[in-house]
């Protein structure tokens, strides 16, 4: 999880360790869910959600009721949208390469960690290069 501000500097990183996880689109529900909990508490503004994970988009996104195994994360995730203007948008994963990052380092490292106006290893510098390449 990352949460940058609109000159793209780093107001957070965050990665976690996923004890149990049942497959890929729980951990992008699971990073989507804790991420947008993050924010809110964080930041004051508008939130601009990006991930590469079309199937959470559509389970976030659908006005139907869910009842896939994720259905709890999902419940939880549109209520955080209701707490301020949230959008979210799905990016291709060359797009998604900071949180690509984060998420193989959390996986690597195996533990929960927060970065304040930073991250590990080449993620400042990712970030950097991304915003100058807009």
């Amino acid at each position: 999880m990352i949460l940058r501000d609109n000159d793209g500097n780093i107001i957070f990183s965050a990665c976690r360790s996923i004890l149990h996880c049942s497959g890929p689109l729980q951990a992008e529900l699971l990073a989507c869910q804790e991420g947008l909990s993050l924010a809110l508490q964080w930041s004051t503004r508008p939130i601009d959600i990006e991930m590469d994970c079309m199937d959470a988009i559509k389970l976030i996104k659908s006005p139907t009721l869910d009842r896939s195994p994720h259905r709890m994360i999902v419940q939880d995730i549109k209520r955080l949208f209701g707490e301020r203007d949230i959008s979210i948008a799905h990016v291709s994963r060359n797009q998604n390469v900071v949180s690509h990052t984060l998420a193989v380092f959390g996986r690597s490292e195996g533990r929960t960690t927060v970065w304040l106006r930073s991250g590990p290893a080449d993620v400042p510098l990712l970030c950097r290069n991304e915003y100058s390449n807009i």
